[in-house]
């Protein structure tokens, strides 16, 4: 989760909020960063899941209603629609910049999925079953890359309201969720997230240099 928030951090400024600014788009980019950070905050507040150290968030009727490993796997998907959003966007922009995004965000979803899938197999006592969720939810971000590069390679005078958009969602998502849980008091992984971010911010600012 370390290695992601850092990945995510560097990606909304690198491939979404610099470019859009350079490109003069500075009323877009506000307008969209507010709209983005409120649809994950509406996502949080609607859709159930569970945060590991965080906790549940969601309607409070469901909360007996789901597995916590249902839950968890719910979070996750959330997470992956700003994800994949930035990719289509930033692959909107640019094709070599969307790679580096890519890349980058992809090596991310590997533990990311790993998290997903090892609860329900061992929940459902079945490997098949936990791979096939895992791999639902990373197909919520494949279909929201897909969808924001298709929508802003056409739609491209609203180009600057979908980058500010990305980086809102995905810096709501840093700040208000992912750091809170690697960081908690109760967590017993700090030091290790802490490396985890390093590791991630270096790999998204090099990758970006390379390939953007």
């Amino acid at each position: 989760m370390g290695f992601a928030a850092g990945i995510m951090l560097v990606a909304c400024f690198t491939s979404l909020i610099i470019p859009s600014l350079e490109m003069g788009l500075y009323l877009d980019l506000g307008i969209g960063f507010v709209l983005g950070a409120l649809a994950i905050a509406a996502m949080d507040a609607l859709i159930p899941h569970e945060h590991l150290v965080v906790g549940y968030e969601g309607p409070e009727h469901a909360r007996r209603r789901l597995k916590k490993a249902v839950l968890i796997a719910l979070a996750v998907a959330i997470h992956n629609v700003p994800e994949g959003l930035a990719v289509g966007v930033s692959t909107a922009l640019s094709e070599r910049l969307g790679f580096a995004t890519a890349l980058a965000i992809g090596l991310q979803d590997v533990p990311e999925g790993v998290a997903v899938a090892l609860p329900l197999a061992v929940l459902w006592g079945s490997k098949l079953k936990g791979f096939a969720t895992g791999l639902l939810t990373g197909l919520v971000e494949t279909l929201m890359a897909v969808t924001g590069a298709l929508v802003f390679s056409y739609a491209t005078g609203v180009l600057g309201v979908g980058m500010g958009f990305s980086a809102g969602a995905m810096m709501y998502i840093v700040v208000e969720e992912i750091l809170p849980e690697i960081l908690h008091e109760a967590s017993t992984y700090r030091k290790i997230a802490t490396v985890g971010f390093f590791l991630g911010f270096y790999v998204m600012i090099y990758l970006d240099t390379l390939l953007g």
